[in-house]
């Protein structure tokens, strides 16, 4: 990002002193979209998502009438994550 940024703020110059005619911006790499799939097995969620990159995991529980929400940052192409004992997995979801 600071080579880009340093390449943008010379490109005035350069074409002020008729060094380049035309200019075309500089594009950092581009970031994967999200994609993963998320299955359940028994109380536990599992990602399979087709890149590597960072991700946060969340899941909801239940045991009654107690509600229990985990989140895990991972970043990697699998990732799994349970339920605490005794609760069954109620909603699971994947973002940036």
């Amino acid at each position: 990002m600071l080579k880009r940024t340093l390449v943008m703020l010379a490109t005035p110059g350069l074409i002020a002193g008729g060094l380049i005619f035309s200019a075309g911006t500089a594009s950092a790499a581009a970031v994967p979209p999200v994609e993963c799939k998320l299955y359940t097995s028994n109380a536990t969620s599992i990602a399979s998502c087709r890149y590597t990159r960072e991700y946060q995991h969340w899941i909801r529980c239940e045991n009654g009438d107690i509600t229990a929400e985990l989140t895990e940052e991972f970043n990697g192409r699998r990732n799994h994550l349970s339920c605490p004992t005794g609760y069954d997995l109620i909603n699971h979801a994947i973002g940036v």
